[in-house]
């Protein structure tokens, strides 16, 4: 349900449209008096209309923000910041309001300040996207107006008001970013964008909340997150009682015990499984084109990568990110031809098989970048020579690496040549070598 804002006509002056305002104010601070009296079959209309009203008094007061920077009474203001101007106008006014809503407004009216965005304020001022949504829209715009390069930025924002008037959550309106990034974004700027991402990559420390809970925060870019996904979703499927009843955890309960599994895998080793514990499945789809740009025929980066792939979980991945994943974690890539059809559905054989693994441990004895001492368990099989690129997974092209430096050597395209006596020893891209020390191989 949606409603015209109140927006005075033209020969309406300041002080008959803030009297207006305030009849109509009074008329609903009145409404909760008179609810005791209204059938209850009634009151789901009510709430459905007032939600209306409220829509569309905000739509109101974005109208008279944007009017203000459009007229510049903000810029001459002692608040030329849009949220001062309207944290202050309403302060004086005796009527707070959150910071929250005032960021959006900024958010809103410094978009609504380029071109080829009217569509962006006929929206806002006809209350057809809430606050927040709108705010939403307006940032993923201009983000990508710095990020790609689009023929009618007009059509793209029509796009983003479409999906986003329909029900489109901020997860999906992000993810639609990455893919237009992927698709019409600078060579390697997706990928950029991830390593951007990747390098704010945290997990706080436990604090007690007010229930005696111990809680952290954990924050993950993309790629991370797809794997995190993967082996939680695995391990958290409902199961059935010893009486064959439901599980009687809720989905939350379930993942929390699916991560302490994980934990106690990692902690318990077991001598009969490789690597203490079988990498998370992660299913990729992405075109052949795309999986192979950037890709020379030795398998090097030559800085022309563009597109993306997505996993079963709906994360968008650069071709960079999804080939890291592709060298030992339990990915199964689908490659898609130029009309979407399935090219070859991946096996996971073409990963380190746990004898290989172990010829590896005994071999490198842990992470073969320079100065790392992490210990095998902790490692990914990497290619040398990518598997995309027509590399064999066998063991002189293989070397371990822990994730830290898998991905370093992923993103800088560095190179390594593995021999029985001076063992692996790695490259830059230029044929400088990384580090004077290389591990001592293992004596026969």
């Amino acid at each position: 349900m949606t409603s015209t804002p109140f927006l005075p006509s033209p020969s309406t002056s300041g002080e008959d449209a803030a009297a207006q305002l305030a009849a109509v104010r009074e008329v609903l601070e009145r409404v909760a008096e008179g609810l005791v009296s209204v059938p209850a079959h009634e009151l789901a209309g009510l709430a459905a209309a007032a939600t209306a009203v409220v829509a569309a008094a905000e739509a109101a007061r974005a109208a008279v923000v944007l009017e203000a920077s459009s007229r510049g009474v903000i810029a001459a203001s002692d608040h030329p910041r849009t949220h001062r101007w309207v944290e202050q106008s309403c302060r004086d006014a005796g009527v707070p309001v959150a910071k929250g809503r005032a960021r959006q407004l900024d958010e809103i009216t410094r978009t609504c300040a380029g071109v080829d965005v009217h569509c962006l304020r006929e929206a806002v001022v006809a209350g057809r996207l809430p606050m927040e949504t709108a705010a939403l829209v307006a940032k993923v715009y201009r983000r990508l107006r710095v990020t790609i390069e689009y023929p009618h930025w007009d059509d793209l924002m029509e796009i983003l008001i479409d999906w986003a008037a329909s029900g489109a959550s901020r997860a999906e309106l992000e993810r639609l970013e990455d893919v237009m990034i992927g698709q019409y974004g600078r060579a390697t700027e997706l990928d950029a964008e991830h390593d951007r991402d990747h390098r704010k990559r945290e997990l706080t420390a436990f604090t007690r909340d007010r229930a005696g809970m111990l809680c952290a925060t954990l924050r993950l870019d993309e790629a991370s997150e797809a794997v995190f996904t993967a082996a939680i979703h695995a391990l958290s499927a409902p199961r059935l009682d010893d009486d064959g009843l439901p599980d009687p955890r809720t989905s939350g309960q379930r993942r929390a015990d699916a991560l302490l599994t994980l934990a106690g895998v990692a902690c318990d080793p077991d001598e009969k499984v490789s690597g203490t514990g079988a990498k998370a499945r992660v299913v990729v789809t992405m075109k052949l084109s795309d999986l192979l740009s950037g890709l020379n025929e030795r398998g090097r980066l030559d800085a022309t990568e563009r597109g993306y792939a997505t996993t079963g979980f709906s994360q968008v991945l650069s071709p960079t990110e999804a080939r890291i994943l592709a060298c030992d974690a339990e990915i199964v890539p689908a490659v898609l031809g130029t009309r979407g059809e399935v090219l070859e559905l991946g096996r996971t054989s073409r990963t380190v098989t746990p004898g290989q693994r172990m010829a590896l441990h005994l071999r490198d004895k842990g992470c073969t970048y320079p100065g790392c001492s992490m210990p095998p368990a902790w490692c990914d099989g990497h290619h040398i020579i990518h598997w995309a690129a027509g590399g064999l997974t066998h063991p002189p092209n293989l070397a371990l690496l822990c994730r830290h430096h898998h991905t370093v050597v992923h993103r800088h395209d560095h190179t390594a040549t593995v021999d029985p006596v001076d063992g692996v020893r790695w490259t830059r891209r230029d044929g400088t070598p990384i580090g004077i020390t290389p591990r001592t191989p293992a004596v026969a």
